[in-house]
């Protein structure tokens, strides 16, 4: 028998169970796991989305609070890029399936066809009113930026 191996025999000794793994990755430093960029930037899109909601409730602004939430979206990250880029990993994919987020609106505007035609004139009148409007307003604009322009 030897000393420092214990008992001598032919059989090598068996190696020592696994230690079992986390389900989740830790940190090198000891602090919360890692959540992935995604899931943090859809965080602060919905967080956004809440926010404008709870403005809306309270102050009772005639806006939909997804827009107010955007407005905030836009403000902040135009103060801080660093926040644009925290959002970018879920805005991307967003922004490229984008059209998939307009089918709920025609949906909603086929089923309202009856009330839709019941009011064409009005709508028409105020569709061909606005483009007539913002035309205008466009030309007049143009021809005062082109007459402050230095002639060559």
């Amino acid at each position: 028998m030897n000393a420092d191996t214990g008992p001598s025999t032919s059989e090598p000794p068996a190696p020592e169970p696994a230690a079992p793994q986390p389900a989740t990755p830790e940190p090198a430093s000891g602090g919360a796991p890692h959540v992935p960029a995604v899931l943090s930037a859809l965080t602060l899109l919905i967080g956004f989305q809440l926010l404008g909601t709870l403005l809306v409730d309270l102050t009772q602004l005639p806006v939909p609070a997804a827009v107010v939430g955007l407005v905030l979206l836009l403000a902040l990250g135009a103060w801080s890029p660093k926040l644009v880029r925290r959002v970018q990993p879920a805005a991307d994919p967003l922004l490229k399936h984008l059209q998939l987020l307009f089918v709920p609106p025609g949906v909603a505007v086929l089923t309202q066809v009856p009330t839709i035609l019941d009011a064409a004139a009005p709508l028409a009148l105020a569709v061909l009113g606005s483009f007539t409007g913002a035309l205008v307003i466009a030309g007049v604009v143009l021809q005062k930026l082109l007459q402050r322009r230095p002639r060559p």
